[in-house]
């Protein structure tokens, strides 16, 4: 059974560089911003999605950002004040998740399950541009975390029309919690709950050794 995965990098973004690399667990949260640090304590960091080709149904992790964001860097309202302040986005011209994929034959109708792997992100602006994929895989986890934190209201309008199914993970013993979610039931895609980052962050593992 062979599985192929494409790297879709879709961007960068320049962080304060103890977010990703969670050098000192005794900061205060404000230091995330990065303010009053100069540029050589910020790195830049790329923004990937990743496209799996799986004899059971085309995967595709994270939905990269939608077409609006190539105006990003001038019209920041897109984004709250916080993370302008932790994530400064650049994407090229082609950095668009429709030629991302074109790029490599498909289509968002292609898309047989398309897998957030952190909901509450203020990136997460390709959903909409998504929503004919077939499946949409919300962990009950997730869900719950993107509840609360935004009204009913604009959940509504957020989710509405789209393919949305949530699934449960299971005690496994696979991750930090172990806890996990086997989506073809061969273990060749995995998702696994890794909270760290955020209440409801997933991590998926390919059998071919990927970790995404």
């Amino acid at each position: 059974m062979e599985i192929k995965v494409h790297n879709l990098q879709n961007g960068q973004v320049r962080v304060d560089r103890i977010l990703p690399a969670s050098e000192n667990d005794n900061f205060h949260a404000f230091s995330y911003t990065g303010m009053a640090k100069p540029v050589k304590c910020k790195v830049w960091l790329p923004v990937s999605s990743y496209l799996i080709e799986h004899p059971k149904g085309i995967v595709l992790i994270d939905q990269m950002c939608h077409a609006e964001m190539r105006q990003i860097k001038r019209d920041k309202k897109e984004l709250s004040f916080f993370q302008n302040l932790i994530n400064k986005p650049f994407l090229e011209l082609e950095d668009i998740i429709s030629e991302k994929l074109a790029k490599v034959g498909y289509k968002s109708k292609d898309i047989d399950y398309l897998i957030p792997t952190d909901l509450p992100s203020d990136y997460s602006r390709g959903l909409d541009y998504l929503k004919n994929a077939k499946k949409i895989m919300i962990s009950e986890v997730q869900w719950n975390a993107e509840s609360a934190e935004k009204p009913l209201s604009l959940l509504d309008e957020k989710w509405n029309n789209l393919n949305v199914q949530k699934y449960s993970f299971s005690k496994t013993g696979i991750g930090p919690q172990g806890l996990s979610y086997d989506l073809f039931g061969d273990r060749t895609v995995v998702l696994v709950s890794t909270p760290e980052y955020s209440s409801g962050a997933v991590t998926a593992i390919i059998k071919n050794n990927w970790i995404c």
